[in-house]
């Protein structure tokens, strides 16, 4: 695998007869594994406390539920079931290849570091739901509604996707709709244009442009099979086949998926390009001999994190400044109390019973 030594940390070729002390090799290993460790342990716990469905919550569960307004879709009854085996297929076997091949390399596999910084970029998740009046499906498996942090969601955190669902899903998409840059775009690029002298723009556009279409089919199927409801939106919805789709949802996740599409172009050396022109701008950490593969994965996971926690304060400040109004027709849980944080809904003339 080029720009890797199987013995060390770097991401680079060290010059003949160089090598990392034992010390520094021991070190990154040991915080690996410490990492590794810590990360398994939560999963377990999250695994075990694992939930389903609103256990009689008083403050959400709906005393007098009414008839599921829509027929099951493909008459399938349990959509959620659906997706949290298949959430469990896509993330075990993504990360797992990525580990079996730095095991192999006995040096971190370099789409594991744009894995780890997705994996973190998911851990904003029920602040982007809270954002964006995200409401799952009760039947969705979920952290416990009472642990802190987690609660900031509407109504339920997915566990699945947070410990590595949506992670793999924004990676192998950012993968696929690179390829698409490579296969169909690329050849096309005319020589000394000026997409051709600006590769990364080229790479994002791609990815943007190929990823609306793409985020906005994906948003229409989960809304269609019921997985979650935006409660309300501000700006354009999308009416599509009988569900009501925010417009801003869709450039959202496309604004990912284009990012990540940009982190996996790989430079010579096979690191992520983007990020290792980041850390050789950086002062003090521009050397070569400097750009390990943590600073690499720090460095990655910081330009995703930014990347989320924008959009997530400008749907925050529309949350609370702007004017957003119903983003469905019909409520699809009648088992749910409606999401209704400032009787916006209510005034609105949706029918109750709500919550905030």
């Amino acid at each position: 695998m080029p720009g890797f030594r199987g013995d060390t940390e770097p991401l680079i070729e060290a010059a003949p007869g160089q090598t990392a002390p034992d010390s520094h090799r021991r070190a990154w290993r040991t915080g690996w594994a410490t990492a590794a460790v810590v990360f398994i342990a939560f999963a377990i716990i999250a695994l075990v406390n694992m939930q389903t469905g609103l256990h009689g919550d008083p403050r959400t569960t709906n005393p007098n539920p009414g008839v599921v307004p829509y027929p099951p879709f493909l008459r399938v009854t349990n959509w959620p079931l659906v997706t949290s085996v298949t959430s469990v297929m896509l993330t075990t076997t993504f990360f797992g290849y990525l580990v079996w091949q730095s095991i192999r390399a006995r040096s971190p596999h370099w789409l594991l570091i744009v894995g780890i910084a997705a994996l973190f970029a998911g851990a904003l998740d029920p602040l982007a739901n809270w954002a964006t009046f995200t409401v799952f499906d009760p039947r969705v498996a979920h952290f416990p509604p009472s642990w802190p942090y987690f609660n900031t969601s509407p109504l339920l955190e997915p566990t699945l996707s947070f410990l590595g669902g949506y992670a793999s899903y924004y990676v192998l998409t950012g993968l696929g709709l690179l390829s698409i840059h490579r296969r169909f775009i690329e050849p096309r690029i005319s020589q000394n244009s000026w997409l051709d002298r600006h590769g990364f723009t080229a790479v994002f556009l791609t990815g943007f442009v190929a990823g609306l279409p793409l985020n906005a089919f994906m948003q229409f199927m989960w809304l269609k099979v019921g997985l979650f409801v935006y409660t309300e939106a501000a700006g354009p919805v999308l009416h599509l086949a009988g569900r009501q789709l925010p417009l801003p949802m869709v450039i959202y996740d496309s604004v990912l998926f284009a990012i990540v599409a940009l982190l996996c172009v790989r430079d010579d050396n096979g690191r992520p390009a983007v990020v290792t022109r980041v850390a050789q701008a950086i002062p003090g950490l521009g050397g070569a001999a400097r750009i390990t593969t943590t600073r690499l994965t720090v460095i990655t996971t910081a330009v995703l994190l930014s990347a989320v926690l924008l959009p997530i304060a400008a749907f925050g400040l529309l949350r609370i400044g702007g004017d957003p109004r119903p983003a469905y027709d019909k409520w699809p849980y009648p088992t749910v109390k409606l999401y209704d944080p400032h009787g916006d809904l209510q005034r609105a003339g949706k029918p109750g019973p709500f919550y905030q």
